[in-house]
């Protein structure tokens, strides 16, 4: 099984294939996302595709820029700051953010529950 890092790591690397499909995949049915650039809150796996639906037109792709992480058994919570390089208006922007992800042990995998990540100005 993957250390919850190594996960967030995975997360990224599949934002960065653009595949909202794969994206949507890493969340559990019910899970929650408040996404970078998104001002609601979306709940399930058809909510959270609409946002990376969106999403992917930017072409994101980033890096983790540090990660800590605090293990409550069955659940971990991963929290840590990334930067998202993304194309806006023909131009890359780099878009520095903070997220946490609340991720649950799904037999010899992760899941995550709760997702929340906004800009850093």
């Amino acid at each position: 099984m993957k250390t919850p890092t190594e996960f967030v790591e995975e997360w990224m690397k599949t934002v960065c294939t653009n595949n909202v499909e794969s994206i949507v995949s890493l969340y559990k049915e019910d899970a929650v996302l408040l996404g970078t650039l998104d001002g609601k809150i979306r709940k399930g796996r058809g909510e959270i595709k609409g946002y990376f639906d969106f999403f992917v037109k930017l072409k994101p792709c980033g890096q983790i820029t540090e990660i800590v992480e605090e293990d409550y058994g069955r659940v971990v919570v991963a929290n840590g700051t990334y930067d998202f390089d993304l194309v806006e208006n023909g131009e890359h922007v780099v878009a520095p953010a903070r997220f946490t992800f609340v991720l649950e042990r799904a037999g010899a995998k992760w899941m995550i529950q709760s997702h929340h990540s906004s800009k850093q100005s």
